[in-house]
């Protein structure tokens, strides 16, 4: 299967254009969106916004708006197809069988939101999208034509992809001394210490900053795996050190959900060869040794020190991590030396593969039969807890048991009183709308009159609000379609590892959170890419051998 257009195709003026436009519009979204701010913390959400529809959609000028880059994208789109039409390339590019299962999905997609648009009663709210958030119509329109120009005209950049991840990194930095309260950028300047632990770097709120990290980590993770250039590996050492310091300190536990999908994808791919075995116990513990570095430093400077989660504080200073860095340390050792004596294959063990899978997801299946026992108090006294994690109620995982049952109960309320909504949605970013519709009591009570929630904080849930019960599965369909399709083809075209590993990881992370316009936008990218990296077969320069 391939989407790549013949020579001659290739060589108009009309494809460069659009190919050009692309790579500068990506520039802008992955090098100065992550780092762009107005007023420091106090509007950062508001801020992103702002750049995102100057870049994606239009300039507001005085009496006039200027349009930008998707009305240009979609202008010379248009140049293209005519310059096909003459040339005789039209038919192969519009071919339904290099259509991919993915680009159905995101086409469907694009329809549900469509059709949950036209027959919501919420016209006001749903076409931007509700205040603060910007999840509307529009932004759902341009996430899909996002997917579809760059999984047809972006093509692969060593030198864009050292500078996307640079910025990232740069972005990470300034997350890791955050949580020192170093500010070189003087963010925290005349914010109140009780907001400090919430925001950190140039992307204000933790949650929306780990999602950040949740696509981008992935992506280093993966170079440091598969290249074999020294100085790119060395650049993702480096990369990977920073990238596992600012996950133990950004304060969002759902960071650590994206981190075992994420592993989970490199493990299962490791044992191709040995080398990816040991690179993958490498990474482990290069990602638990930069958490004890921190811990050392927030007992060296606890003045310093931001107070953070639990959680974080148990993977940066308990002892008891001592013990899984020993062991796979000794592996680690075991395995180099095997390996070298040519004693070893590790495609010979791929049961330890599997054994793997089966108890993760044994693990995950035990895990929620308790919380359902332990908190329908089925379990007797002395099986009981009281854990957070373990016991569902309003407030487990900070409130979202509350929103997820509001959320499960509104759909239900819909289903039964307004079908057509419940099949259809309320409308892009309509989910107010609908929960405020048969639980506002319950919601003013718990939130109060001046909050208002809009998400489920949970991303696959809110979906099926937002855009009806077949547009929420579509929505689902483009994420796992994905993941299939590109680790289908990974023996080919390894590079569609690193994707995987972000979408899983982004997946896996919003499961706990919720669509928002940083990070939304750029795992549809990174889909499109994946996409892209398929159609035009091959291994990347940057990976091979000197």
């Amino acid at each position: 299967m391939s989407r790549k257009p013949k020579k001659v195709v290739q060589e108009l003026i009309s494809f460069k254009f659009v190919k050009e436009t692309l790579a500068i519009y990506l520039f802008l979204m992955f090098v100065i969106y992550p780092l762009f701010y107005e007023d420091k913390y106090y509007n950062m959400g508001d801020a992103k916004w702002h750049f995102f529809r100057t870049v994606t959609y239009y300039i507001e000028a005085p009496g006039f708006y200027i349009p930008t880059f998707l009305t240009f994208l979609l202008i010379f789109f248009i140049w293209y197809q005519i310059d096909l039409l003459r040339k005789g390339g039209l038919k192969e590019f519009w071919d339904l069988k290099k259509v991919t299962i993915t680009d159905k999905f995101v086409f469907a997609y694009l329809i549900f939101c469509l059709i949950s648009t036209i027959l919501s009663p919420y016209k006001d709210f749903i076409l931007w999208g509700y205040d603060g958030w910007y999840m509307g119509l529009i932004a759902q329109v341009a996430f899909v034509l996002l997917y579809f120009f760059v999984s047809r005209f972006w093509r692969w950049d060593d030198i864009m992809l050292m500078i996307y991840m640079g910025a990232s990194a740069l972005v990470f930095l300034f997350g890791v001394l955050n949580r020192f309260r170093v500010d070189p950028l003087e963010m925290y300047v005349g914010l109140d210490e009780y907001y400090i632990p919430q925001f950190l770097s140039t992307l204000g709120q933790s949650t929306w900053y780990s999602s950040f990290v949740a696509i981008m980590l992935p992506i280093g993770v993966f170079i440091y795996w598969y290249a074999e250039k020294k100085w790119v590996r060395t650049l993702a050492f480096l990369y990977n050190v920073l990238g596992a310091m600012t996950l133990i300190t950004q304060d969002s536990d759902s960071a650590f959900f994206a981190l075992l999908a994420e592993f989970s994808v490199l493990f299962a791919v490791s044992f191709r060869e040995n080398r990816y075995m040991k690179r993958f116990l490498e990474i482990v513990l290069i990602t638990l040794l930069s958490w004890r570095v921190i811990g050392f430093l927030q007992i060296a400077f606890p003045e310093q020190a931001v107070q953070l989660g639990s959680l974080m504080i148990f993977g940066t200073q308990h002892p008891i991590l001592w013990i899984p860095i020993i062991i796979i340390a000794g592996l680690y050792a075991v395995l180099s030396r095997a390996d070298k004596k040519g004693t070893f294959d590790v495609t010979k063990i791929t049961w330890v593969r599997t054994a793997y899978f089966v108890l993760l997801i044994a693990g995950i299946a035990g895990a929620v039969i308790y919380i359902t026992l332990n908190s329908t108090g089925v379990l007797p006294e002395s099986l009981r807890s009281t854990n957070n994690y373990l016991l569902f109620d309003e407030f487990w995982g900070n409130s979202r048991g509350h929103s997820w049952t509001v959320t499960v109960e509104s759909f239900f309320d819909c289903l039964k009183d307004d079908p057509v909504r419940a099949i259809f949605g309320a409308g892009p970013d309509g989910f107010y709308n609908t929960a405020y519709k048969y639980h506002s009591a319950e919601l003013f009570e718990k939130w109060g009159e001046n909050t208002i929630l809009t998400c489920a904080h949970n991303e696959w849930l809110t979906q099926i609000i937002n855009i009806g019960l077949l547009g929420g599965l579509a929505y689902l369909g483009i994420f796992v379609s994905a993941i299939v399709v590109f680790m289908k083809n990974s023996v080919k075209c390894p590079e569609l590892i690193g994707v995987v590993m972000a979408i899983a990881s982004y997946m896996a992370h919003n499961f706990f959170c919720y669509q928002q316009i940083i990070c939304t936008p750029m795992i549809f990218i990174v889909m499109g890419a994946g996409a892209s990296i398929l159609s035009t077969n091959g291994l990347r320069p940057i990976y091979e051998e000197n």
